[in-house]
This record gives structure tokens, sequence and C-alpha cells, in this order.
């Protein structure tokens, strides 16, 4: 193979993810003034963002290059187009608002077509002042946030920004193709990060692990913010691997490359914070030997963290409010972190930490590396010995106690299953995977360490194998999220499951090495696929093939075109509450509000609750019709059956405007999810009295 061959190939294979990654990330940040200033329109969105996604593209070129056969680069790039395309193929419809996916979805929306943020709520249709000061209406919905007189959603600006440029090129189907494009874009920025740390050969098996497994899969074919933030996070690894060998200025401008990356995912995750807590020890350790690019990897980190965090004040505030319990603690343990590095850093560079004979003791390595492994097994043997809970009164607790009671299991709301966060990697990547790349990461901790006392050099891939493992081990700690599956598992697929493929990829090439000499026959390498692409395979089969939400968006047309100039809908009973008030205001210009009756004012089903929801009625009707406007009550569905609630709301004549059966994933509390479950899509419509 020539040298030419080889150097387009390593092109490919190792510097075009990094450049796609800078330039998503260079969209994200300039969604952020562009959609404040309510200029995200195609005319001023499209030319500013192709414009800076080719300057970041093109600072990104620079990237250093590892030389790669044509059959490892083009193989790695056919898996990540092949997954991409399946995802796209196979894409959710996700719109009738039920789990994050949808109000991503609605989000991205309203910016495609509003084109601003916050949500105008039309409250001089609802009857103005008034309306807002009845206890019995809000604005609210799930995901979507009431502040004043306006809505707010939920989650950070960054992929919603990057799904309504689908939503601009192809409506609803173009926005549900974007995930795929950026998840095969993802599984390629693995694969080069694997060529750079594993070797270029290996590069082709992570791709193919990866791109299986199926929470993968499952994140790929939702608009959900994971596989932008893949894309972004293994970008900026490429960058920190590269980074350690360089000097000069090119390691500045490696080092700001990466902490510009690394910042940067906090425009499409508030987890970001912890990638960069966990960076945090490791700048200390690059300022401590005063690398050339450890300033400039300090400066970028900390300038693209505060601009997101900014950013997400602007834009999410109070979707950070409700994570407070969570984002506090990530936070403090951030300053810890920053100030006792910045302690370390100064006490070292005075000599005092080398002078402490248990910190330079040959015996150090094999003891953290032993601690490692006992964390690992421990973590992996929970379920034999501990039963993790939280809050029964918290509100997951209510939907996991309604889980447990539909599947056979003990009622106890309070279970969080965090035990079986290790179990649920196996699901889907197999236990020969987790071994190995427990063992792997193991392994490796002695040569991190030995650099880190002078005895040595640091590896290249130290930074992305340090930031991999401390939120690794914290993510499955405590995964912080609502345990059904496949919902629960997309929670490993920007770190986790990543950090588990490549580490035994590694493992896999180290036996090859050791026992092969670096030959790699069919037979070794059959072998690997067995231990790796199999499981993988194996736990994604059964919902390969599978679509869920079909129809989503033709119901959501038709309700919309159910609706008259001037009506206003008053969502009545639970699931019209929860799943369409940011759908008619959102998708069907239609102003919307929802009723609620407070439990001091009537529990559901009784005469009280009846009594106060016919009084708020009442008087939101009246208010709307002084406004000028049509009330109309929506409903359904919940406990009681939505014609059912409008004929006791006194409304003459319901109509069934949508009635639509379709599916959505599993949500299976103690195995991996292998099917779908039929939901019913509802929406019925009448004049209220």
């Amino acid at each position: 193979m020539s040298s030419t061959g080889s150097t387009a190939a390593g092109t490919l294979l190792t510097r075009v993810p990094v450049v796609l990654a800078a330039a998503v990330a260079a969209l994200t940040a300039v969604a952020v003034p562009l959609v404040l200033l309510d200029l995200w329109t195609p005319a001023v969105a499209v030319p500013v963002g192709l414009v800076v996604a080719a300057l970041a593209g093109r600072l990104a070129w620079g990237t250093p290059v590892v030389a790669a056969g044509w059959w490892s680069a083009g193989g790695s790039a056919a898996l990540a187009a092949g997954a991409g395309a399946w995802a796209a193929l196979t894409h959710a419809e996700h719109v009738v608002l039920r789990r994050d996916a949808g109000s991503m979805a609605l989000y991205a929306h309203h910016l495609a077509t509003r084109h601003g943020l916050p949500v105008d709520a039309s409250v001089p249709a609802l009857g103005g002042a008034a309306a807002l000061a009845d206890p019995n209406l809000t604005l609210a919905s799930p995901a979507f946030y009431q502040v004043g007189d306006h809505v707010v959603p939920q989650f950070l600006l960054g992929a919603p920004a990057l799904y309504s440029l689908g939503d601009w090129a192809g409506g609803w189907t173009g926005m549900f193709v974007v995930p795929g494009v950026l998840g095969a874009f993802g599984v390629l920025a693995v694969a080069g990060f694997t060529a750079r740390v594993v070797g270029p050969r290996w590069a082709p098996l992570a791709a193919a692990t990866l791109a299986l497994a199926q929470p993968v899969l499952h994140a790929n074919r939702s608009t959900y913010s994971e596989p932008p933030a893949l894309l972004v996070l293994f970008g900026a690894a490429s960058l920190l691997v590269a980074l350690l060998p360089a000097t000069g200025r090119t390691a500045a401008r490696l080092g700001g490359g990466a902490g510009l990356l690394v910042g940067a995912c906090g425009f499409v995750r508030i987890d970001f914070l912890r990638e960069v807590a966990v960076l945090v020890p490791v700048l200390a350790v690059l300022l401590v030997v005063r690398h050339p690019g450890a300033r400039a990897l300090l400066t970028g980190t900390a300038l693209a963290s505060a601009l997101a965090i900014a950013a997400a004040l602007l834009t999410s505030r109070p979707y950070l409010g409700t994570i407070s319990g969570s984002l506090l603690p990530l936070v403090a343990g951030l300053v810890l972190l920053a100030v006792a590095s910045a302690v370390v850093v100064r006490l070292a560079r005075r000599g005092v930490l080398a002078r402490r004979s248990w910190l330079t003791s040959e015996r150090l390595p094999t003891v953290l590396a032993v601690v490692l492994g006992v964390v690992l097994a421990v973590l992996a043997s929970r379920p034999l010995w501990l039963v993790v809970r939280q809050d029964p009164q918290d509100s997951g607790s209510k939907l996991v106690a309604g889980l447990q009671l539909a599947q056979g299991l003990p009622v106890d709301g309070g279970r969080t299953y965090a035990e079986h966060s290790v179990d649920w990697i196996a699901w889907y990547l197999g236990w020969p995977a987790v071994v190995l790349a427990g063992a792997a990461a193991v392994a490796a901790l002695p040569r991190v360490v030995r650099a880190v006392q002078g005895r040595g050099g640091l590896p290249v891939w130290t930074a992305p194998y340090v930031v991999a493992l401390g939120s690794t081990l914290l993510t499955l700690y405590r995964p912080g999220i609502t345990p059904d599956h496949p919902w629960a598992d997309r929670r490993f697929v920007v770190v986790v499951l990543p950090a588990v493929v490549v580490l035994s990829v590694a493992a896999c090439r180290w036996v090859v090495v050791r026992y092969a000499g670096e030959r790699l026959t069919w037979l070794r390498a059959a072998i690997a696929v067995v231990l790796l692409v199999g499981p993988a395979a194996w736990g994604t089969l059964p919902v390969a093939t599978q679509r869920t939400e079909v129809g989503e968006p033709a119901a959501v047309a038709r309700a919309c075109a159910s609706f008259a100039p001037g009506d206003v809908a008053l969502a009545v009973d639970p699931r019209s509450r929860n799943e369409w008030p940011q759908v008619l205001r959102g998708t069907c210009d239609v102003p919307a509000a929802s009723l609620v009756v407070p439990t001091g004012q009537g529990r559901p089903g009784t005469q009280e609750y009846w009594q106060a929801l016919r009084a708020a009625v009442d008087r939101e009707a009246e208010r709307v019709r002084a406004a000028g406007g049509t009330p109309v009550l929506v409903a359904a569905g919940g406990d009681t059956d939505p014609v059912e609630v409008l004929l006791r709301l006194g409304v003459q004549e319901p109509r069934v405007v949508v009635s639509r059966r379709t599916s959505e994933d599993e949500r299976v509390l103690t195995r991996r999810p292998d099917g779908v479950q039929r939901i019913d899509v509802r929406l019925v419509t009448g004049t209220a009295p």
C-alpha cells in the first residue's frame, strides 16, 4: 500500500470525524445567540451556520492523521453509514408527547417554525391576567414549563436546533432522519478514536460492536441529545490523544481545540459537567509537567463550558431547577476538584509531593489497580447484596410502582434498580465485553500511575482513559434515570458503552499481540467478532426492524385540521394535559392550556373533583368568549374514557378527532426489552357549554 493511500484512508478514519465534531459543535454554539435574537430562520441560520461550521472544520482539519489501510477506513465508514441509514429507515415518529424524544421533537419544531424563544402561550386569547391568576389553569405540560405568561422548553438548546435543520429540509421526516445521520458520524468518531489508541485494523470491530448495540440504535432512531453528544465528545477525545505527543504551537492548538469541544458538549447535554470534572485532574498533571498544550486545554475547556452554562441559564433555567438535586452535587464536585487540583499543582511544582514516599512508591500503581478491580467487582456484584432506593415520594417512584404492578413485580416504587447497572451493559454488549473491558481498565491504570510518578511518559490515551473511567464509574454507581428499559439505557450511549467497546477491543488486541505477534489471523479475528459483535447483534436482533410511534405526525395533522380560527384548546383530563398542549400550541397554532384540579379540591373520580373541574371549565370558557374566541375542550383518556369526560362536562356532541393504534418501546424493569407495546393516540374535542 502506498503512503499516499495510507494517509488518505487515515484522513477519512481519524481526521474527518474530528472535523464533523467541530462543525456540529460550532452549529450548536451559534444557535444560542440566533435563537435568543429570534433569528433562527433558514435565511439567517443556514448561511451563518455554514460559514461557522466551515471555519470550525477548517481549524479541525489540522488534526494529525493516523495512517490506515483502506479496508480499515472504508470498512469503518461503511459500517457507520450503514448504522445511520438503518436508524433513519426505522426512525420513530414520536410527536404526541410522552417521553423525552417527543419533547425534543416539539422543541425542534418550535424553533423551525417560530424561530426563537420562549414559546408564546397566547395568553390574551385565554383571558389574559385573569386566566393566569386562576389556580385551576396552567400553561405548563411535561417538559414545557410555565414562566410568567410564557412557556419554556425543558432541554438544552443544541440538539433541538440541529434537528430543526431537518425540519426545514423535509418536515417531520427530515427531522427524524437527522439523529441517524449524526449517529453515523458518532460511530465513525468512535472508530477513529479506536484507530488512534488501539490501532487502525481494530477500528471496524469497534464500529460494528457499537453500531449494533441496541441503546445506540434506539438513540439514533429518535430525537434525543445523545447522537450529537457522542460525536462531539469523541471528537474531543481524538484531539486529547493527539495532544499528548505534540509540541510547541501544535500542542497549544490541539489543546485549545480539545477543550472547546469538551465544553461544547454542554450545548447539548448538562451531564457534560461530569466529564469536565473528571478532566480537571488530568489538566493538573499536564500543568505540573508543563505540557505545552496544558494552558490552552484549560482555557478552551473553561471558555466553552462557561458559554454552555450561560446558554443553559438563558434558555433552560426551569429545567436546571428541577434537576438541582443532581446538578448541585456535580457542580460542588467540580469546584472541589478544581480547588484540590490547583493546590496539587502548586505543591508539586514546589517539590513537596516528590518528598512523600508513599506517592512515589513502586507499589502504588499495583495497589490502585487492585482498588479499581475491587470497585468494579463491587459494582457488578451489587444485585447479590444491595437494593438501591430513592425517595418514594419522588415523581419517578410513582411511575416505577405502576410498572411493577403491571409486570407482576413486588410494588416498591422507591427502587431505582441502580444496583443492576452493570447487568444492563451486559444485556447489550454481553458479559465477555464487560469482563474484557474491566480487565483492560485495571491493566491500564498502573501505566498511567507510573507516568504520573515520573517513571515514564504519559500514554497518549491518558486523558480519555481517565475521563471515561471516572464518568463510567459515576454513571454505573448512580445512573440517575427512571429505570424502565430501553428508555433508561440511553444514559450509557455517550460514554459508558463506547468506553466498554474500546476497552474490550483493546483487550482483544493485547491477546493477539501477546500470542500472535500482531498476526491478525482470520481465526483470531473471528473469535473477537464472536466475543464482541455477536452478543451486541443478539441483543438488538429482536428489535432491529421495529418502528415506533408510526403515524403520529399524520394524527397531529388531523388534529390541527379539526380546529377553526379563533378556537382555544382546553385540556381537561390526564392524558390530554400531558400529551397535547404543546402539540396544539406549537404545531397547530391553537392557543392551549390545561385545566387542573388540585387534590385539595377533590380527588380524581369523586363528585367534588367533577364539580371543581366543571366550575373551572365554566370560568375559563367565559373568559375565552369574552376575548373573542371559542373554547374547545380536549380529552385524550386516563382514568375515564375521553368521550365520557366531555359529556360529564356538558359537551353536547363530542368529536373523536384522532383515534390511532400505534406502538412505543417497551417499559420493562428487570429484563432486556425485546419488543414493543401498543398504545392508543386519541383526541376528543367539543365546544365548551
